[in-house]
């Protein structure tokens, strides 16, 4: 191989290297863009407290509701509809997207502990996080959230809606 072939050969990898790195670095914004660079959902985003947060099972907190335990929150975060058709006794409804706004409400649980649920787990996670951040402590997630509650035929209280009492009335 003469010595020009070598250096051929030569730029040509570092070519090649330097088109791999440009491939591999993401974009960057530039003044004007509309849009934020992509973001790659292969990389799992980190994990939040929702996610990791401390669960309560099912027969651990109908235990502790039937034993009377008033140091206890009862936090349901569905929407006001899902829980009037239906809820663990003692909860109140704040529903998860209305959290921040209403974190007052809460004010005097702060040193309570708290247990959240939703329909399945999401919202719950969300509202979790909500409250961590927020700086309360004592937060727990109910295992199975409201669906598995449901399914195993827990306790489950209604709120009449005047639909209802109508419909009642009529009968």
């Amino acid at each position: 191989m003469s010595i020009g072939a070598s250096r051929r050969n030569g730029a040509s990898v570092t070519a090649f290297v330097a088109l791999l790195a440009l491939a591999c670095t993401p974009p960057v914004a530039q003044a004007g863009d509309s849009q934020p660079p992509a973001v790659d959902s292969s990389v799992p985003a980190a994990p939040t407290f929702g996610d990791t947060a401390p669960k309560i099972s099912q027969a651990e907190l109908l235990q502790r509701m039937q034993a009377g335990e008033r140091q206890m929150l009862l936090l349901d975060v569905r929407t006001p509809e899902e829980f009037a058709a239906g809820h663990v006794p003692g909860a109140i409804n704040i529903p998860h997207d209305q959290l921040a706004a209403r974190l007052d409400e809460l004010a005097a649980a702060r040193s309570n502990e708290i247990v959240t649920y939703c329909r399945s787990g999401k919202r719950a996670a969300l509202a979790l996080t909500t409250l961590h951040d927020a700086g309360f402590e004592q937060l727990q997630h109910l295992e199975g959230d409201f669906l598995a509650w449901q399914a195993a035929e827990r306790p489950i209280k209604a709120v009449a809606t005047s639909a209802t009492k109508d419909d009642q009335t009529q009968h």
